[in-house]
């Protein structure tokens, strides 16, 4: 069996990784914008290409010949890198362009629920120009603004918050306008925010353990917003602030967007379909929906997975998911290493060394993100470095040992000493 992972940070590890514990021993192969030092430890082969260097993509894919093609990250998704691939035959895990929409156009995805699923979502506004736009501010000021297309997670911006003031809203969404003819405006929420993926072959959906995430960049939930600093998840797969009464909505809504997406669009989804919410004091509301793992989110949930990772994602190609998706009844901790400065002058060049063996013996899990290995040592890019997980029996177990494991590590990178904030 041969498997051809696309994308180059700690999540794709992840999926290296889980891919490596299968018993069927999989030749994986990788696609990386950058060379992931953990993933070509696991890798027969790897090639350096861009996400969106799709021709590259193909002549790789068919060189290697590889039966299943995952991907980790969405800009390949949503310049359709799937069609390219399955019209040559080959079998994917992740939608076509059409379906990857949902994240790829937020303007398409609130009008998608609109229209076909009538609930569970914050009243929004598309505006097309700056006079419009600034009018609905002076009577709104409580909104949040979003870019229509992709922006890694870090294009999200609250008035009173990240924007202080409406002429700064103004500013901000003057370059989107431009470039995208359109920003989306809706309604500031309040609550505690969680991300649920599933895996889906388009017909069955299989709920993975809940996970929150925490994406601002210091501690207290202050600073910009990034990719996610860290995240956690609970040995009961539901989280302290979530019901289960309210994963089964929040589920729910998961499973009729899957439903709904081949009625509309007339092709089946298949891959991992990420809905991230907020839980509002009338239930779960979708903030946004993604079409891939999240990151880090996929370090906790992968590392969770008993499973052989190959029969979910085969079986997920054949159009046919199994259903028993078996993962540990654990809690998972997910801590980020950055760069200084992340993420808006992030100190590139900078290099460190991590002590492997003393954190394997102590339990915790190493994934690579943004780095170049030099000489047995580490050198920081411009984005999250290493992801460093603990599994225990309780998310306060977890968090204990990732303090002790960082304890005494003097090392030039930054990471949130109080994720997970717990409840």
């Amino acid at each position: 069996m041969k498997v051809l992972l696309v994308g180059s940070g700690a999540r794709e590890h992840a999926i290296a990784k889980a891919l490596s514990r299968s018993p069927q021993e999989p030749r994986i192969f990788a696609y990386m914008s950058t060379p992931n030092p953990g993933i070509i430890r696991l890798a027969e082969g790897w090639i350096e290409g861009g996400l969106n260097d799709l021709p590259s993509l193909v002549r790789y894919a068919q060189r290697v010949r590889p039966n299943l093609v995952v991907f980790g990250p969405e800009e390949p998704l949503a310049a359709g890198a799937v069609d390219e691939l399955e019209e040559r035959g080959f079998s994917c895990i992740g939608p076509r362009r059409i379906l990857a929409r949902l994240e790829a156009d937020k303007c398409f995805m609130r009008e998608f629920m609109a229209r076909y699923i009538g609930r569970g979502f914050p009243k929004w506004w598309v505006f097309e120009n700056l006079g419009t736009l600034h009018a609905h501010l002076l009577s709104h000021p409580n909104s949040v603004l979003k870019p229509v297309g992709l922006t890694g997670g870090k294009g999200v911006r609250v008035l009173g918050r990240q924007l202080t003031n409406v002429m700064e809203a103004i500013e901000y969404a003057r370059p989107y306008l431009e470039r995208e003819g359109k920003i989306l405006v809706e309604e500031k929420l309040t609550g505690e925010e969680f991300s649920l993926m599933v895996f889906t072959d388009g017909k069955k959906v299989v709920p993975m353990p809940l996970v929150q995430d925490y994406k601002y960049a210091r501690e207290g939930d202050t600073g910009p917003m990034t990719g996610g600093m860290g995240s956690y998840s609970c040995a009961d797969y539901l989280l302290p602030f979530v019901s289960q009464k309210d994963f089964e909505t929040a589920l729910g809504i998961v499973e009729e967007t899957v439903k709904k997406l081949e009625e509309a669009l007339g092709i089946p989804y298949r891959g991992v379909l990420y809905g991230q919410f907020i839980q509002t004091q009338s239930g779960p509301v979708v903030i946004e929906f993604n079409v891939r793992f999240g990151d880090p989110e996929a370090i906790n949930v992968l590392s969770l997975l008993e499973s052989d990772a190959v029969d979910v994602f085969a079986s997920i190609a054949a159009g046919d998911l199994v259903e028993d998706v078996r993962f540990s009844h654990l809690a998972t901790v997910c801590r980020y290493l950055v760069p200084r400065g992340y993420p808006d002058a992030p100190e590139t060049g900078v290099l460190f060394s991590l002590p492997l063996e003393k954190l394997s013996l102590a339990g915790i899990e190493v994934y690579f993100g943004s780095v170049q290995e030099v000489n047995g040592q580490f050198s920081t890019t411009a984005s999250r470095s290493v992801a460093l997980l603990s599994r225990r029996a309780t998310p306060q177990e977890a968090k204990h040992a990732l303090d002790e494991a960082l304890a005494d590590y003097t090392v030039p990178l930054y990471w949130r000493r109080d994720i997970p904030r717990l409840l």
